[in-house]
């Protein structure tokens, strides 16, 4: 705690530095001597990836990422932006779909595309398309076994996850939300533990529920002021293509200050399943999304999952930031506060901004948790 308490001071110094050194005595910029031929190099090599359209951008980019959970991942990602132009929102509103190919080496294999479509000022509509095929462990249900061995397994995935939301005014929105998944699973060295997992064979998983989200941050994908709550309810059923009957609740609370350029981020999630859940979608505490310290997704799950996070993040130079956070959170079998049972997480990342107008970045984060995991992640947009 106390190295990221330092690496925060630097920061702060060098972000403090580079607001009052913005000019020479020539009136250009100071760093134009040294820094800017970089850039400019930079961004003619981005040029070159980068299309601009009359209606928006496209840019590809090689695709990569890394978890302990895929190994390092390598591809091709297309990602195209344009702007919502409809209503006194636009100004935060911006328009993408994502899509990459790609491979690790750990055998994954991943055709996934995102949508994040702001299609009125009335109506707002995001999906994602995936098909996944991956090498994975499963440990155990947390609160049942903290020192379970990893049972190893072949998955298979293919489906799609999606909201449709209206505006009621005031920044409220309200819709559904659905998802629609197949899951295909084949052992490694013939475990018998993995034919005792809830969920083992696999199947249908088809759901849906109401959503309500109050959206009053001042940009949709880099926030500098606002809060942002969303509660969700989905029911998984028998009937049609399900094999699986449960409930997910959801409740996801952000804030966000702007302490002159580097920007305050807080975040508080609560998830709980209940019913019959199968191990695949139990809630993660861990992962690139959640308590990033924790390397592996599917390493801490359980019933129930609660996280406590901030986060500083502040611009270094050209399309470079950077973020340092901490967080804290727990699962079990229920919703409950127990000290010796807390997960903390703390680490550093660096971020890199793709579009030449638009914050939508990839993040390399690097964390360490109270329980000895380690996280390594390069993925797209923030952590929350």
């Amino acid at each position: 705690m106390r190295q990221l308490c330092l690496l925060l001071i630097i920061l702060t110094l060098f972000n403090t530095e580079s607001a009052h050194g913005q000019t020479n005595e020539s009136g250009a910029p100071a760093s134009a001597s040294v820094l800017d031929p970089l850039a400019d190099l930079g961004e003619r090599i981005l040029d070159h990836l980068t299309f601009t359209t009359p209606k928006g951008i496209w840019a590809i980019y090689p695709a990569g990422g890394y978890s302990s959970r895929t190994g390092l991942e390598f591809g091709l990602m297309p990602v195209y932006s344009w702007d919502s132009k409809k209503g006194h929102l636009a100004q935060r509103e911006v328009n993408t779909l994502t899509t990459s190919l790609q491979f690790s080496t750990k055998g994954m294999v991943e055709i996934r595309s995102e949508l994040e479509w702001y299609i009125s000022p009335q109506w707002q509509f995001s999906g994602r398309v995936e098909a996944l095929r991956i090498n994975d462990r499963y440990w155990d249900r947390w609160s049942l076994d903290k020192a379970a061995q990893p049972i190893d397994f072949r998955a298979d995935r293919y489906g799609l996850k999606a909201e449709a939301l209206r505006h009621l005014g005031h920044q409220i929105h309200a819709g559904v939300g659905t998802e629609i998944w197949h899951y295909q699973f084949s052992k490694q060295d013939e475990e018998l533990s993995f034919d005792q997992l809830p969920g083992s064979t696999g199947g249908w998983l088809a759901g849906a529920g109401p959503v309500l989200m109050l959206d009053k941050r001042d940009h949709v994908l880099y926030p500098h002021a606002g809060s942002y709550f969303k509660a969700s309810w989905t029911h998984f059923q028998h009937q049609l293509l399900g094999a699986y009957a449960y409930n997910n609740y959801l409740l996801d609370f952000r804030h966000f200050i702007s302490v002159g350029q580097p920007v305050l981020a807080f975040q508080a999630l609560w998830e709980y399943s209940d019913g019959d859940t199968p191990f695949f979608t139990m809630p993660q505490l861990g992962g690139k999304d959640r308590l990033r310290g924790i390397g592996h997704s599917k390493r801490v799950v359980d019933q129930s999952i609660w996280l406590l996070r901030s986060e500083f993040r502040t611009h270094l130079w050209w399309r470079f930031g950077a973020v340092l956070f901490t967080e804290v959170g727990q699962a079990g079998d229920r919703t409950a506060l127990t000290w010796k049972d807390l997960v903390s997480s703390n680490g550093l990342g660096l971020r890199f901004r793709l579009l030449p107008n638009d914050p939508l970045n990839i993040r390399i984060d690097a964390a360490w948790s109270s329980e000895g995991h380690r996280g390594l992640f390069i993925s797209l947009k923030e952590a929350f």
